[in-house]
């Protein structure tokens, strides 16, 4: 279950990255909209500092820590603390789940499965404590897609969560259901997903973006490079700048130079 390429350290990626697919606080999201991730942390600190009870500072915290094997192994301890003081907190809950999420991918299979029930609980705790947060239903179905059954994943489960956001979320929901239709193969549908969909901001506008992404990619691992590329264009139109834009143009050039 637990690779080095596991989904949801992707997901941890894409959001120390800079992208804001879910305003939750106006500091920290202003800082990863200019690019700022580097400076969460300490904002972080300083919240908890005047307030130890802080569970979304506690939260960016743990998604900017949870990379590097010493601040993880400093904030888990303050995360099940958040935990057994705020049961009731999807953002505790959330947070703890991350941080388990990158411990995993950091240890090997073995370790990871051992520590797979308590990600999937998190997660799960956290979607039903907040089920309209687009993040931390995200990171739920990342596990499901890229956990065994054995272990609670499986990608029907991913659609059965990723259709009930669409009940409350339409837009975003979409997004999220266009994901599992490509991690299952089906690509067409996917994009069919995804047509209709006008972005009216800039977050959705990279949502958007990285949702075609997505699919190029599995267009490339299916063979079909034409079909690839012309997702990859698809999503350089939608967001020509940025991080997405990046990852679109490194795709771009593995698919136009593949002995590179």
């Amino acid at each position: 279950m637990v690779r080095r390429s596991w989904p949801v350290v992707l997901a941890v990626s894409a959001f120390l990255a800079g992208g804001s697919l879910a305003a939750s606080d106006a500091a920290f999201e202003a800082l990863r909209r200019d690019g700022r991730s580097v400076d969460i942390e300490p904002l972080a600190r300083e919240r908890l500092a005047r307030d130890p009870r802080d569970d979304v500072a506690l939260w960016y915290l743990a998604s900017v820590s949870s990379g590097k094997p010493d601040g993880r192994a400093a904030v888990i301890p303050m995360a099940e603390r958040c935990i057994a003081e705020r049961p009731s907190s999807a953002w505790c809950h959330s947070a703890l789940g991350r941080l388990y999420g990158m411990e995993a991918s950091s240890r090997g299979m073995l370790a990871g499965m051992r520590l797979a029930g308590r990600i999937k609980d998190s997660f799960e705790e956290a979607v039903r404590l907040a089920p309209a947060h687009y993040e931390m239903r995200s990171d739920l179905i990342s596990y499901y897609l890229a956990a065994p059954a054995i272990v609670g994943g499986g990608s029907r489960k991913a659609m059965t969560n990723a259709e009930a956001f669409a009940k409350i979320d339409p837009w975003r929901g979409a997004v999220m259901v266009s994901r599992v239709l490509a991690h299952e193969g089906k690509l067409e549908a996917a994009e069919a997903r995804l047509r209709p969909l006008v972005p009216p901001d800039a977050e959705r506008r990279e949502l958007l973006a990285l949702g075609y992404l997505r699919i190029a990619g599995a267009y490339r691992r299916a063979g079909d490079v034409s079909k690839a590329l012309a997702m990859v264009e698809r999503t350089l139109t939608i967001e020509p700048t940025g991080n997405v834009a990046d990852s679109a143009r490194r795709q771009r050039d593995t698919l136009l130079n593949p002995k590179l």
